[in-house]
């Protein structure tokens, strides 16, 4: 039989820290924010500058190319023992785009424009986020296609 794992905010267990580093920043293109509808695409542009020493870790991405940009949006307010579900919607925290949350970690996705390895930076579109936003990590975004295609079947192919 196999235990379950205490959950990590019990009062018997001390909470786990993490220490993130950034690997860069957001910059956005100038535009007007406005309260975000529930569903919507967003179309604007942005410059990811990645910081010293990860500018060649952009070698290999592409114009075009899907990708995930994972940002950190800072400390919330409420505390472990808070609601997080608001009193004004149906829903909680987890079934909205509400940036207040229990850990402000976002998974962006991005098209990618251009490519500047050398100067460390990556400009692309439709990514939805506030400038200067610290960046965590790049990751490409994936098909259920690409993942399930190991190299070996690819080779001899464009």
């Amino acid at each position: 039989m196999v235990e379950p794992v205490p959950h990590a905010t019990h009062p018997s267990n001390p909470p786990v820290a993490f220490l993130l580093s950034p690997i860069g920043l957001v910059h956005m293109a100038n535009r007007k924010r406005r309260p975000t509808p529930k569903y919507f695409v967003p179309r604007g542009g942005a410059t990811l500058q990645l910081f010293q020493p990860y500018g060649s870790g952009l070698l290999g991405l592409y114009h075009g190319q899907e990708l995930w940009v994972i940002t950190y949006h800072g400390a919330t307010e409420r505390g472990p023992g808070s609601p997080w579900q608001a009193a004004d919607r149906p829903g909680g925290v987890f079934a909205t785009m509400d940036l207040d949350r229990p850990n402000p970690i976002e998974f962006l996705r991005a098209r990618i424009v251009d490519v500047d390895a050398e100067a460390g930076l990556l400009h692309v579109i439709g990514l939805d986020s506030e400038d200067g936003v610290p960046i965590l990590d790049l990751r490409p975004a994936l098909t259920p296609q690409q993942r399930l295609t190991r190299p070996e079947d690819t080779e001899g192919q464009p």
